[in-house]
């Protein structure tokens, strides 16, 4: 009788593109099998080298799991470390008497393809087990019990937003509800089999776990646990103290430990962060390390800008009246390469959401080192990340010595436009880019009060109004006109939102016949108009690295009895980290200049509104000035009806139109739902 065959699992659903995974990760190099008809668990052990071959071959593996269960306290780097030694640590002196005493949950089978349970080698079941449980109950903290490596900060490289989504709710799960999503996800196991070793691990309600597991699991897709973000044996490795390592080694070994140790110590506590003092300045010496890695700074020439296709940071030059004090470059630089600790630690860095606080890839750049309003100022670009750092005068609790790290890859001519260098009581102070001619300020919330000039020294602009902490009364904007030089010579408008960077805002006018509209630069009186309404929308996106944002009137409409015509409007914020909210506004006609807008529906997070995502519709009550009450709706371009559905006590009603004006002697209490049929035999709803 010929033996049976297993189809091989695979986690890739069909017709997605093929990734390439290490060979422990690949459905060929699954955990072998016992042999048919052989309890799992009575099966003699292997001997010692073969329980050796069952690590090596499975290393990759089961350090996965150590890492995504490890805390998220340790940094990257340490987590790293430490996902190694558990896995090294997990092979005990006499492996085969351990495995001949049968442990509850050691089997744990996984589901196969066709939904029955699969054997699995008993030797790797151990192993896992030892992993897991030694990764939940204790964070390796001593330095001594961690693979050494000296000179170097290693981290698992990004695969992007998604594997960055995963990372950060992960971060806000408990070690139970970690293990149980990686039991589930990278092992594949029934709920049951990942149950009984969470018990075994020690899991007090392991129930709990794997029902958050399971909710995470529905919310990810299976490959994001197998993404380059939780590998901890494929990483990158970049630089760490080189700044404060000294140049020869001396001494035994153990007084060359004691001596690292000390220097990482005394980074890790040097006062500042929002203290009453600022760390010193570190010395440099000539020919030190620490003279040689300021050297390294690169400084654009002045004219790059004129001669290149590259219209980004990577074309600033080096501004300001410091540029030669090495001691404030080093302390920058020292700050930027140690910001995951100090992150994690102490509160001195700050990073914008979507930003990591990893040391900069490549020789940074300067843009600018000087003085602003009582603070040394420096500013740094490695292609990806703008670098401030902020050393008061004198500092205070609000105002304090500061590292703050911003996204700045795919930068162009407007967002790289403007950069906030400092930002106190007495006004905003920005740093302009060399290729703006042109720099003025106005009033959003006054579209009809022209804007007033302003005169930048060395690109840095005087002091000009912050948009106020609370309420819109006045929401100040730069308005930027870039060289004549540049070919694509316009004006644009930039705001401050609370980063590193000013935001980009755009408008996209109402649709007509023939080819749709796309953003454009909000500086004409319709633009202007319609953001004067809109600009209290702004606020909301405070403190969330925002690079642009899109005002789209989607749709106009007749309002009844001869009331006018109202305006749609959907806003779309984008993030440097390429996501993005939206929301939709009901513009009704006014002669008020203080008008606002009304949101009718918004979307925290996703692409609505987008040239991805481009058909939208939008619903709201509206009261005539005869007190007559309506459910006004309307729908982008390729809308052809409009359908509603719930809560009315009229029948469900269909209008052949992109616009509804359905009159209703009351506003209902139950939900209304709005839908919009397209011309495509899709159907668009309102958001949120």
């Amino acid at each position: 009788m010929g033996r049976a065959t297993r189809k091989p699992r695979s986690s890739r659903a069909a017709g997605s593109p093929k990734v390439h995974r290490p060979t422990p990760q690949a459905p060929a190099a699954r955990v072998p099998a016992t042999p048919a008809g052989t309890p799992p668990v009575a099966q003699l052990p292997p001997d010692p080298a073969s329980a050796e071959a069952v690590l090596v071959l499975h290393y990759t593996r089961l350090a996965r799991l150590a890492y995504t269960v490890l805390p998220s306290s340790l940094d990257r780097h340490r987590r790293v470390l430490a996902a190694h030694a558990l896995v090294q640590r997990a092979l005990p002196n006499r492996l085969p008497d351990l495995l001949r005493t049968r442990q509850p949950g050691v089997p744990a089978p996984r589901r196969s393809s066709e939904g029955t349970s699969a054997p699995i080698d008993p030797a790797y079941a151990h192993l896992r087990a030892t992993v897991l449980s030694a990764a939940l109950r204790e964070a390796p903290q001593r330095p001594g019990l961690l693979p050494q490596v000296w000179g170097l900060r290693l981290f698992p490289a990004s695969s992007g937003t998604e594997g960055l989504a995963l990372e950060r709710e992960l971060a806000g799960l408990s070690p139970a509800e970690r293990a149980a999503y990686a039991l589930l996800t990278l092992e594949e196991l029934s709920p049951a089999s990942a149950g009984e070793l969470l018990r075994v691990a020690g899991v007090e309600d392991p129930d709990g776990a794997l029902r958050r597991a399971e909710a995470l699991g529905a919310a990810h897709s299976a490959q994001a646990l197998l993404a380059p973000d939780f590998d901890p044996c494929t990483v990158h490795a970049r630089p760490t103290d080189l700044l404060r390592r000294r140049r020869r080694l001396r001494g035994t070994a153990a007084a060359a430990v004691l001596a690292v140790a000390a220097v990482v110590a005394a980074a890790l506590t040097l006062p500042g962060g929002g203290g009453p003092t600022a760390a010193p300045l570190p010395t440099v010496r000539p020919g030190s390390e620490v003279a040689r890695a300021v050297a390294a700074v690169v400084r654009v020439p002045d004219d790059t800008w004129r001669h290149t296709a590259r219209i980004d940071f990577t074309a600033w030059p080096a501004r300001g009246d410091q540029l030669h004090d090495q001691a404030l470059i080093a302390r920058a630089l020292t700050l930027w390469s140690s910001a995951g600790q100090l992150q994690a630690r102490r509160g001195l860095v700050h990073a914008e959401p979507g930003t990591t606080s990893a040391p900069p890839v490549q020789s940074p750049r300067l843009l600018w080192a000087g003085r602003v309003d009582g603070a040394s100022v420096v500013l740094l670009d490695d292609g990806s990340q703008l670098a401030r750092y902020t050393r008061p005068d004198r500092p205070t609790g609000s105002d304090g010595e500061q590292l703050d790290l911003s996204r700045s890859d795919e930068s162009d001519v407007t967002t790289a436009g403007a950069v906030l260098l400092r930002s106190t009581a007495a006004g905003d102070r920005f740093l302009i880019a060399p290729w703006v001619d042109t720099v003025q300020l106005r009033d959003l919330r006054a579209p009809n009060t022209p804007a007033r000039d302003l005169a930048p020294v060395d690109g840095l602009t005087p002091e000009v109004a912050a948009p106020p902490a609370q309420g819109c009364a006045s929401w100040p904007v730069l308005q930027l006109r870039s060289s004549s030089v540049i070919a694509e010579h316009h004006a644009f408008l930039l705001t401050d939102l609370g980063g590193i960077t000013a935001a980009h805002l755009t408008f996209t006018p109402p649709p007509q016949s023939g080819p749709a509209n796309y953003p454009r630069e909000a500086t004409g009186s319709a633009a202007l108009v319609d953001w004067g309404r809109l600009g209290c929308s702004l606020p909301a996106l405070r403190g969330q690295d925002v690079k642009s944002v899109n005002a789209w009137e989607f749709a106009d409409q007749q309002l009844p009895e001869n009331q006018g015509t109202a305006a749609w409007t959907c806003t779309r914020a984008d993030r440097w980290d390429g996501t993005g909210s939206a929301a939709t506004q009901f513009l009704p006609p006014t002669n008020d200049p203080a008008a606002t807008a009304t949101t009718t529906g918004t979307q925290t997070q996703g692409r609505a509104c987008s040239r991805y995502e481009q058909y939208v519709v939008a619903d709201t009550w509206w009261r005539s000035a005869a007190g007559r009450s309506y459910l006004l709706a309307a729908g982008s371009r390729h809308v052809v009806s409009m359908a509603t559905q719930g809560g009315l006590s009229t029948p469900a009603t269909a209008v052949p139109s992109r616009t509804m004006a359905l009159p209703v002697p009351a506003r209902p209490q139950a939900a209304v739902t709005v839908t919009g049929a397209l011309d495509t035999g899709q159907t668009a709803r309102s958001l949120g």
